[in-house]
């Protein structure tokens, strides 16, 4: 089909009735050749008016008129050619009943893609659900980690304050020691002084 590709897929989309997505599906499938120029998709105009008419065709609605017999030449002219009408109505029935079979069997194979995609979709709603539910853990381990470090710090001021009073108490030890051995020395001295 090599005719001039000057349709867009919206524009298609418009002519046909349907969906972008339903056209991108056609395109994939190969019912509809296209040219991709910078990035835009261009269809055939002469296919997508080919297709309308199928579509078309389609949903028209199928005419008949039930003779009766009668004896007359007449009457079997006009048998013969409404058998003809019947004939070639018949066969018109018959493809558009093939059209629209498979566009019944495209439809349904789509409905069961998209039950699969609506499966997926929910599996992962589930996996997310549950790592939300552990995330929503973590807080609480992190508060009690924060609490722990608290307590933690509160201990090693408390020990650095002791150790602190601790040196204080030597040095205050050693300090009253010195003045007792003066105050000892001094006392000797005076004793053998005097």
């Amino acid at each position: 089909m090599a005719g001039m590709y000057n349709v867009g897929r919206e524009q298609a989309a418009k002519m046909l009735g349907v969906s972008t997505r339903t056209i991108d599906r056609y395109v994939k499938s190969g019912k509809i050749s296209y040219k991709k120029v910078a990035n835009k998709v261009l269809l055939s105009r002469e296919e997508i008016q080919t297709m309308k008419q199928d579509f078309d065709a389609l949903h028209q609605q199928v005419n008949t008129e039930v003779v009766s017999a009668s004896t007359s030449s007449e009457t079997k002219q006009a048998d013969t050619s409404s058998r003809k009408i019947a004939v070639k109505s018949s066969v018109d029935l018959d493809e558009k009943l093939d059209k629209f079979y498979h566009i019944f069997n495209e439809k349904d194979k789509m409905i069961e893609d998209k039950n699969q995609i609506i499966f997926m979709l929910q599996r992962r709603i589930g996996e997310l659900e549950t790592k939300l539910q552990t995330m929503v853990a973590l807080p609480d381990y992190t508060k009690e980690k924060q609490d722990a470090l608290l307590e933690k710090r509160k201990l090693e001021n408390k020990v650095a304050e002791l150790t602190n009073t601790v040196k204080n108490e030597r040095v205050k030890s050693l300090l009253f020691i010195s003045i007792a051995l003066v105050f000892i020395l001094l006392a000797v001295f005076y004793v053998f002084k005097y």
